[in-house]
């Protein structure tokens, strides 16, 4: 009987000290659980007001753009002209090319007979250089825009200055012959055939005259030999007259 009551006596404690354990488990794992909600709890907090933060942040930022883009279009309206101020400029502005197209086509209607005269005193060589732009000066009425013929003529005028700045020989037909001429820019020419002809050339208002002067041709001759480099280079004596 008493080896029962001991033994009794023994487990007891044992299977308290086991109930005790479980229940402090329990309660240690509800306190992990609670320990960890707390934290979760913080950090969302913690998030949320740093979010809060940046948010305040760009809305600021934004109210400030906001605001100076008020400034800038208050700005621009205030200083942009009217529609009606705009408008009137314009109408000025188109009045004055009118303006300065009625005087450029007034300059070209006067000069295009010009132009048309003083190629009448261009040598044939030139003018053959320079047929597009006759032919657009001659087809050119006073109602039609200006810059064709315009250009026309500033390509002629540069056509005719090159040509006068140099030596130009060509081959023609004079008194029913073959015969080398050479111009001497827009001044004179001389002309000589293979026999006995030769003579001068002058510009004149209805064209070029021509002279016959067989004397001449010897002295011609040698200068175009001389071109062509049959001789050595060599001083010729030919009678020059410019108006």
């Amino acid at each position: 009987m008493s080896r029962i009551a001991a033994l009794l006596l023994l487990t007891i404690p044992a299977i308290y000290a086991q109930e005790n354990d479980s229940a402090v488990a329990e309660l240690r794992e509800t306190i992990s659980k609670i320990v960890d909600v707390q934290s979760m709890e913080s950090k969302e907090r913690l998030d949320w007001e740093s979010r809060k933060t940046e948010i305040a942040a760009l809305l600021d930022l934004h109210q400030r753009e906001l605001e100076l883009l008020d400034e800038e279009l208050a700005k621009a309206g205030s200083s942009a002209p009217s529609h009606q101020q705009v408008t009137a400029e314009m109408k000025a502005e188109i009045q004055d090319l009118k303006k300065t197209r009625g005087l450029t086509s007034g300059a070209v209607a006067r000069t295009v007979p010009r132009t048309i005269a003083l190629a009448n005193r261009f040598p044939l060589p030139l003018i053959t250089e320079a047929e597009a732009e006759l032919a657009t000066l001659r087809s050119w009425k006073s109602t039609d825009e200006p810059r064709e013929a315009l250009r026309s003529i500033l390509t002629l005028l540069a056509k005719a200055e090159q040509f006068n700045r140099r030596f130009t020989r060509t081959t023609e037909i004079r008194d029913n012959r073959e015969v080398q001429v050479l111009y001497l820019g827009l001044a004179q020419a001389f002309y000589a055939d293979s026999k006995d002809k030769a003579g001068i050339g002058r510009p004149g208002a209805d064209g070029w005259t021509w002279e016959a002067r067989p004397e001449i041709r010897p002295e011609l001759i040698n200068a175009f030999d001389t071109i062509d480099k049959k001789r050595p280079p060599s001083m010729v004596t030919l009678p020059l007259k410019i108006d």
